[in-house]
């Protein structure tokens, strides 16, 4: 009897290769595709103009926040700008600094240390303190002010993003009025706002026009002094109440107000007692900065009141 089968009666098997199936052919298994990276970010424009079947999101139940997730291209990560570019990303509007931004803040705080020790190195250049010491006058007294200078630091970075505008621009603009007319030095500044900062700080302590160095010959000097320093800190408490803002220097727990203002006084005092030419320079540098870079043009008001009382200028200079 012949044997017959049907078509699809019996089923194919499928066999893989392996040493005992040595003719099987089989095509070349492809590599499988790389997941894209995996962000977890949540923006509201997202949850507004984004269905949730598009995203796999379903936002009608409660989940963490590290549980929303979503893929994009890892070297562009941010929010999109319209509906169809969903899962495409900048980095500039997300708040996330880029690698190349995060190098050059560290190449900035770099070369502001560098500043900082140059700057050191003209008014102490002995490598004694004079009376420029203004750590302290008691024992402890240098620690708590390093204590105190990062805390400032800590309030400073909780400015509002107006706030930190205003001052970066403005430092910007001061340092290079007071650079040496370089175009190199104009580019450091405009790009390393750090820099320009420490360059502005470090200058009126090597010259000697901070307000911690002025001696008021007079009542009516002291008394202008003290309302510049009053009108120019105002703002930064306009309800008076301090905000976080480096203009609150009294101290940050129990008692180290009452410090501050003794460490005050010592400066005040070991100004004082500073050599007659150090005095005599800085009376005629504090007017020079603080028309050059304070200023307001060719007023001639101005001129007389900086001349005739230096620590009016110092003051005008400290910011």
């Amino acid at each position: 009897m012949a044997a017959f089968a049907v078509n699809g009666m019996f089923p194919v098997a499928k066999v893989g290769a392996s040493a005992f199936t040595t003719n099987a052919l089989t095509t070349p298994a492809a590599a499988p595709a790389k997941a894209a990276s995996t962000i977890t970010m949540v923006d509201p424009f997202q949850r507004r103009f984004q269905s949730p079947g598009r995203i796999g999101v379903d936002y009608t139940v409660p989940k963490k926040l590290a549980s929303y997730k979503r893929s994009g291209y890892s070297s562009v990560i941010d929010y999109p700008t319209s509906a169809a570019m969903a899962g495409h990303y900048t980095l500039s509007f997300c708040g996330k600094r880029s690698g190349a931004a995060k190098i050059m803040a560290k190449a900035d705080e770099f070369m502001a240390k560098g500043i900082n020790m140059q700057y050191k190195r003209t008014a102490v250049p002995n490598g004694e303190y004079t009376t420029k010491c203004a750590e302290a006058t008691q024992h402890g007294g240098a620690e708590f002010k390093r204590v105190f200078n990062r805390i400032t630091a800590f309030k400073a970075a909780q400015k509002s993003p107006a706030a930190k505008a205003t001052a970066k621009f403005q430092n910007r603009r001061k340092a290079i009025i007071a650079a040496h007319g370089c175009h190199h030095e104009e580019v450091q500044f405009c790009n390393n706002p750090m820099s320009a900062a420490v360059y502005l700080a470090g200058r009126n302590e090597a010259m000697g026009t901070c307000i911690r160095y002025a001696t008021p010959s007079s009542e009516a000097e002291d008394y202008m002094c003290r309302v510049v320093l009053d009108i120019k800190r105002r703002p930064s408490s306009a309800g008076g109440v301090y905000r976080p803002s480096v203009f609150c220097t009294d101290g940050h727990a129990k008692g180290q107000a009452e410090q501050r203002r003794v460490a005050t006084l010592a400066g005040e005092y070991r100004a004082a007692q500073q050599s007659a030419s150090a005095t005599s320079a800085a009376s005629f540098k504090a007017p020079m900065e603080a028309l050059t870079v304070y200023g307001h043009g060719d007023c001639n008001a101005e001129e007389e009141i900086y001349r005739n009382y230096p620590a009016v200028a110092m003051a005008m200079v400290t910011d």
